[in-house]
This record gives C-alpha cells, structure tokens and sequence, in this order.
C-alpha cells in the first residue's frame, strides 16, 4: 500500500505536532498560510486535506484555500477527501458552502485519533 499524500493547514502549535505525530509517517505537507497551501495544491495532489479556519495574523483563512479549489475546477485536489477541523464557526460556514463535499470534524485530538486510520 502507498503512502498517502496529506495536507495539513492549520498554524497552532498543538496541532500541528498532533499531526505530525500521528500522521508524519504519511506524505505530510504542512504550512500555516493560504498562499503557501494554494502553492502546494498546485504542485500535488493530496488523497486528504484538513483545513483549519482563521490562520493567525499573516496567514489568512482557509476559506482562501477552498475559493482556490472552486475557481480551478479543473486542479484534482477537488477531489480529495478534504477535513474541514476549525472551530471558527463563520469560517467552517463559508468553507461548506464552497466545498459541500468537504466533512466537518471539530479537532478534538482524541476523536482524530481514532476516526482518521491513515
């Protein structure tokens, strides 16, 4: 079985260790600002992206990433399974509305441990 591709956007520390602990064995790409993730999305293809919500005071928001995904249909992450994990309510909103096949799972490290068997 191949290594899954993985992107990870998302700038708190704790989660970010959470994922590279649980998932660092995979192809993890990670990175805590829009730009840098629609640059990624470019470059790869993920089999699962987890998307935070508001990324601190330089990165901007995921919702950026997921506008990226709608104006560039044709980029084959649109076909990913894609983890929205925020707990920034307006942010998950808008992401759904521009990603209705993404799945909403609020980060709680206990729960990602046992849903996501990567």
């Amino acid at each position: 079985m191949r290594d899954m591709n993985i992107l990870l956007v998302d700038y708190l520390t704790d989660r970010v260790v959470f994922f590279i602990e649980r998932f660092g064995h995979q192809n993890l790409d990670i990175t805590e600002n829009s730009s840098d993730a629609v640059r990624y999305m470019i470059d790869n293809i993920y089999d699962y992206m987890f998307l935070g919500g508001e990324l601190g005071k330089y990165g901007g928001n995921c919702c950026d990433v997921a506008e990226f995904l709608v104006e560039h249909g044709e980029n084959p992450n649109n076909e990913s399974n894609i983890i929205i994990h925020s707990w920034d309510l307006a942010s998950v909103d808008r992401m759904i509305q521009l990603l209705p096949s993404a799945k909403y799972f609020p980060f709680e490290e206990y729960k990602f441990s046992s849903m996501f068997n990567i």
